[in-house]
């Protein structure tokens, strides 16, 4: 299976976990030894910062994640790292902007606590499952979509049961 990174996994609707369940999660690595995404659509509460956070999954990290579709961000001799098409990882310097900017402009960036991960071969196991959807990733879709709209804009239509009578 080629690399998920860049893309956006989209739970199935009957996938009944109780944290992943009707999440959307962008792919930032997918390698043999370990797949680490961030949930996108988890908002959660955190009075100590000027913008919101968001529940990145359930492994915790000491720091915080960030993405971003601010090029004016973006030193042009330094390293970027582009995850999808408009769609930045944010370095310590980017939060440092972001805080300054508060929530104003929060619109263009995302801050997550937490991490989705799976060890070797766990994701490709979901995958035949049919756990998830992959959907190309894009600044559009992340930041032009409403957080709380984005599993039901993107998840695949369900079949009606049909009728016992």
């Amino acid at each position: 299976m080629s690399s998920l990174a860049g893309n956006l996994l989209v739970a199935r609707p009957a996938l009944r976990d109780g944290f992943f369940g009707r999440s959307v999660i962008l792919m930032l690595e997918d390698g043999p030894e370990r797949t680490i995404g961030l949930v996108l659509n988890r908002p959660a509460q955190a009075k100590e910062l000027p913008f919101p956070v968001y529940i990145g999954g359930p492994c915790t990290t000491d720091g915080l994640w960030m993405i971003h579709a601010r090029k004016e961000w973006l030193d042009p001799d330094g390293d970027v790292m582009e995850i999808c098409p408009g769609v930045f990882l944010g370095t310590q310097e980017h939060f440092e902007k972001a805080t300054e900017e508060g929530e104003s402009s929060s619109d263009k960036f995302r801050v997550f606590a937490g991490y989705a991960g799976w060890g070797p071969k766990q994701l490709d196991a979901e995958m035949q499952e049919d756990a998830w959807i992959v959907v190309p990733g894009s600044a559009a879709l992340i930041f032009d979509t409403p957080v709380l709209e984005l599993w039901s804009r993107l998840a695949p239509p369900t079949l009606p049961q049909p009728s016992m009578n």
